[in-house]
């Protein structure tokens, strides 16, 4: 007996390490096609944008108006600045002194002279500056603000002595708006939505809303769920915020999602049944969500409405979105057998009608997401005529000019909705950007939307600080306004000029530049940039992470309409024939940026606040190249290369927290701040994690690659199952 039980425990020794070999062996096959080479290209010449050039005589102007004569002189701005009108004067003192910073004096024969005339439209006026005074003929009281708008960008760049030049100017579209996310953890302070708010009327938008979901806004009558947890927008703060936006022109409009991203409504006790999946739902195949209300439950539509007689009466806007956007569970759970038999697109459009009359009987119109439509355009016809629907499309290629094309011929009031690309990359994609904003303004004139709204979204914990948007907020507001002068809007120039105010006009120029880091990436990522996206996944083997990305991307083209065939094109070239991620590219890009930062010399407020924000968004983005390149390669290096590796991405962790902390808390409430943080904190562990590895005897090494490689190999089978 004890000779046989010898024998067995020999055996199960020599089945056990059989095991190992055979799984170490699978392991290196998968990992031997998944591993990049460790050979890069060499890191290219870069080619950075060059610094504005000032010139007092012809200042940047933006938006550029529609017809511009510089006439050579100046006009000399008086001591006491005065003004006649044919107009409320209180209301023009007032424009002088909030929007202008300047006192001026009613008096019959002013240096400034404002006069309504009939044939103008509301917004259009005709400005002339001569060395005898300012005179602008304007159509209604907008007109005269972005008359005066226009004096005030020409003034901070000229001073006292203004060029003279004759304006004659009116929008393209007639609603320009923005749309900021102070639901993705960060909850701007009341200071810095007004510091927005002046930011967004020097460039003549006229609307603005703050996307709400979960609880970013303190609904009074749901107290007990946010009061002990968050710190949301107040309805007091909204109040003096609307109050604020009246007196520069914009209109704040409420915003409220109303049956998709529901998951901090559906994750409490009160309300998890009115789930449509209330178990579950697997998206893109990975992720677990429960965000969708179940649209044909009589108490979903209830708790919508109960929610927005909160939100509702803070606003003196007629409008309201309610979104409706991505019901990702729509029809999969319990509203199933309705959408058998009605189809998923008549369930939705049930449930949309019953909340326009509820719209309605509040005196607001309706405003939607585009998205489900587009999906299913079957129910478009069906779409009441008082409702605009928000055409949205973040990436250069969206197909605008179909979608536009298709409401128009509905005859469905729509607006464009191009974004200002900078959540998920800490700096921004300037030329998605651009060409996004571009695709969507041009379509959007031609085929007669209501306006655009730029949207500013905060995915993946909001990481992105303020500066990150000025960009994309100025090109949207200068296509908007006049899309015709694309060809000579000088964004660079605005941007030193007039945002950052920066006395070596360098400042632009590195802010564009920083948002082109993801050209060295293996492709143009969707939403975001592959640097940002890593945070989330953290030092996950190669090969598992291969796994996941394809299917995440089969999964991002099962939720595509199958006639939707310009984006599913769109999807196979960015994603088919990926480029080796260059790390080191990114990395001496940023460095080189970083260096020109240290010289600029900004002459606006908050400057000190606003250059340590970039140098932060800098370590981000390094970070995040050194967590791919640790992941890509840290199996054909040397333990001191990785021990080396680790200990910067040590450092740049440490500094990214303390320095986001500090930061966050100066322009936003705490709230949602440490889970923020969390995927930070996540990477940082693991590299103590690898460290503390790299300490152990050779054996334990490789014994822990044989287990990662063992699971990855697991988890790339399940993952291709």
């Amino acid at each position: 007996m004890k000779r046989l039980s010898k024998f067995l425990k020999l055996l199960a020794v020599g089945l056990l390490l059989l095991l190992m070999l055979s799984l170490a062996g699978l392991a290196g096959y998968y990992q031997a096609r998944y591993q990049e080479s460790p050979e890069l290209p060499p890191v290219p010449p870069f080619r950075f944008e060059e610094p504005a050039v000032a010139d007092a005589a012809r200042p940047v102007l933006l938006p550029v108006p529609k017809q511009l004569s510089w006439s050579g002189g100046v006009f000399r701005m008086p001591e006491t600045l005065t003004f006649s009108t044919d107009a409320d004067t209180a209301g023009i003192r007032a424009i002088f002194r909030q929007h202008l910073q300047i006192e001026a004096i009613a008096a019959p024969s002013g240096a400034f002279r404002f006069v309504k005339k009939e044939g103008l439209g509301p917004q259009a006026y005709h400005l002339s500056i001569t060395p005898r005074g300012v005179t602008a003929e304007y159509g209604g009281l907008p007109g005269l603000f972005y008359a005066l708008t226009t004096v005030k960008q020409i003034y901070r760049q000229s001073g006292a002595s203004m060029p003279c030049v004759d304006i004659q100017d009116e929008p393209a579209l007639q609603v320009r708006g923005a749309m900021l996310d102070i639901s993705r953890n960060k909850v701007p302070k009341l200071e810095t939505l007004y510091e927005i708010v002046d930011f967004l009327a020097d460039l003549k938008y006229n609307h603005l809303q703050l996307y709400v979901e979960g609880f970013s806004f303190a609904y009074p009558g749901f107290r007990e769920l946010w009061e002990k947890t968050e710190t949301p927008i107040t309805p007091e703060d909204i109040r003096q915020l609307d109050a604020y936006c009246r007196e520069r022109f914009i209109e704040l409009v409420p915003n409220q999602n109303s049956l998709g991203h529901m998951m901090d409504w559906l994750a409490t006790e009160q309300y998890q049944h009115l789930a449509e999946c209330p178990k579950g739902y697997k998206l893109l195949g990975l992720l677990d969500m429960k965000g969708t209300l179940c649209p044909t439950d009589p108490q979903s539509l209830e708790l919508v409405k109960k929610m927005s007689e909160d939100l509702l009466p803070n606003f003196s806007s007629t409008r309201f979105n309610v979104n409706l956007d991505e019901p990702f569970e729509l029809g999969e759970c319990r509203s199933k057998e309705a959408a058998e038999q009605l189809g998923k697109g008549r369930v939705y459009l049930d449930y949309a009608l019953k909340l326009h009359e509820y719209v309605k009987s509040k005196g607001k119109s309706m405003m939607m997401w585009g998205d489900v439509v587009s999906r299913h355009p079957e129910i478009l016809a069906d779409i009441p005529k008082d409702i605009t629907l928000l055409e949205w499309g973040y990436e250069d290629d969206h197909p605008f000019e179909q979608r536009c094309r298709a409401l128009q011929q509905a005859g469905q009031p729509f607006m464009v909705c191009p974004g200002a690309s900078t959540w998920s990359s800490f700096a921004g994609r300037t030329d998605n950007m651009l060409a996004n904003i571009s695709n969507a303004v041009k379509n959007g004139i031609r085929y007669g939307a209501a306006g655009m709204l730029i949207t500013d979204w905060g995915d993946l914990g909001h990481l992105q600080y303020l500066p990150a948007s000025f960009a994309g907020l100025a090109y949207g507001a200068a296509l908007s306004w006049n899309y015709e002068s694309r060809e000579q809007v000088n964004l660079n120039g605005f941007l030193s000029e007039l945002v950052f105010r920066d006395s070596t006009h360098a400042m632009g120029a590195i802010a564009l530049d920083l948002g082109r880091f993801n050209q060295f990436e293996e492709y143009p990522m969707v939403a975001g940039t592959t640097t940002a996206f890593a945070y989330q996944f953290g030092l996950m083997d190669k090969m598992m992470l291969a796994a996941i990305n394809k299917k995440l991307l089969s999964g991002m083209a099962a939720l595509i309409a199958e006639n939707d065939t310009a984006i599913i094109n769109s999807m196979h070239r960015r994603f088919d024939e990926p480029r080796p991620y260059h790390h080191q590219a990114i990395v001496e890009w940023t460095e080189a940026l970083s260096s020109k930062l240290e010289t600029v010399r900004l002459g606006r407020p908050g400057a000190a606040l606003i250059l340590d924000e970039y140098r932060n968004a800098i370590r981000m983005i390094q970070l995040g190249a050194k967590t791919k390149q640790y992941t890509g390669y840290h199996l054909q290096r040397t333990d001191a290369e990785n021990k080396a590796l680790l200990l910067e991405m040590r450092a740049l962790c440490q500094q990214i927290i303390v320095e986001h902390e500090r930061l966050w808390l100066a322009r936003n409430k705490k709230g949602r701040l440490q889970l923020t943080l969390q995927p930070i904190r996540k990477l940082q562990s693991q590299v103590e994690k690898h460290m503390a590895r790299l300490e152990k005897n050779k054996l334990s090494r490789w014994a822990h690659r044989v287990v990662d490689q063992v699971v990855s190999a697991g988890a790339m089978a399940y993952f291709k199952s």
